[in-house]
């Protein structure tokens, strides 16, 4: 019996000092710089700006978008970038009805809670959750299955450009309008103290940092445009309005829907990110 409680102390104790290492190696590498390739701009938001905005086309931007993204994780990957690379002049932020709705807290209760910890423990803390309804265990799941087995040398939350096919006709377009906008057959509310809040939060930070913000509403279909309720297009200009008068323009292109290719009803594909991404350039580079 002794010798069964001596090795499973010293078991306990190797397991500790193995997770506490891989701990304090992952709190080294996550605070060390961020480097940006020298790119003065920087595409950030969910997947509405991963699949819509190709790096690529020109040499002086990166694209760290990632699906599902809050703007709590954008605020702290701006914050993080602009901190740690000077030459950043440009922020872009997806921004489109979808970011105003609560949709945005349910995802940190719900099963997709779990992508979002992943790929943004690096920079999440409890902290920054404290004034949110939260998964818990599923933080706390991602926490050790990210930060204590091994070190982890890949920052997860920065994302990329993902090139996408058209398959708008594939695509379920009742269900897209009622993830973003519905709970059940009610209207959803806005994400004021969370989304809202961070959106606000990012234009100080900019501001702050010298940085020019641009709000990015990427393209959607025709259907998907018509689908938004009435209250979510009233909010959208309203917030536009404000951030506006705090020095932030929103870039929303006046070409038709028709003259875009779609992934589905408010993503764009390969050949449409190939169109829209040269009008947001030229856009940045005639408001500089």
């Amino acid at each position: 019996m002794i010798k069964f409680i001596k090795s499973s102390t010293l078991f306990v104790l190797l397991l500790s000092i193995y997770l506490l290492s891989n701990i304090a190696v992952n709190n080294y590498l996550n605070s060390l710089k961020l480097k940006s390739d020298n790119s003065e701009i920087v595409a950030i938001g969910d997947s509405h700006i991963m699949t819509g905005v190709n790096p690529s086309l020109t040499q002086n931007m990166k694209n760290y978008a990632q699906s599902s993204e809050p703007y709590l994780a954008s605020y702290l990957k701006i914050d993080k970038l602009v901190s740690d690379n000077s030459e950043i002049s440009v922020v872009l932020l997806g921004f489109g009805y979808h970011n105003l709705s609560s949709y945005y807290d349910d995802k940190l209760v719900t099963n997709e809670s779990s992508a979002i910890f992943d790929n943004n423990i690096q920079l999440l803390s409890l902290e920054n959750l404290s004034n949110f309804n939260y998964d818990f265990k599923r933080f706390v799941d991602s926490y050790l299955a990210n930060q204590c087995i091994y070190p982890r040398f890949k920052r997860l939350y920065l994302g990329g450009y993902k090139e996408t096919n058209s398959k708008l006709s594939e695509a379920d377009f009742p269900k897209t309008i009622a993830k973003h906008f519905y709970r059940d057959t009610t209207v959803r509310e806005f994400s004021d103290s969370f989304n809202i809040f961070y959106l606000r939060k990012i234009a100080d930070l900019c501001l702050k940092k010298n940085v020019k913000l641009v709000l990015v509403k990427t393209p959607t279909s025709l259907a998907y445009e018509q689908g938004v309720p009435n209250k979510y297009k009233k909010k959208y200009l309203s917030v536009s309005e404000t951030m506006k008068k705090r020095g932030v323009e929103t870039f929303n292109t006046t070409k038709a829907a028709s003259e875009f290719y779609f992934k589905d009803y408010s993503h764009l594909s390969r050949e449409g990110a190939c169109i829209f991404t040269p009008l947001l350039l030229r856009y940045i580079e005639s408001n500089k």
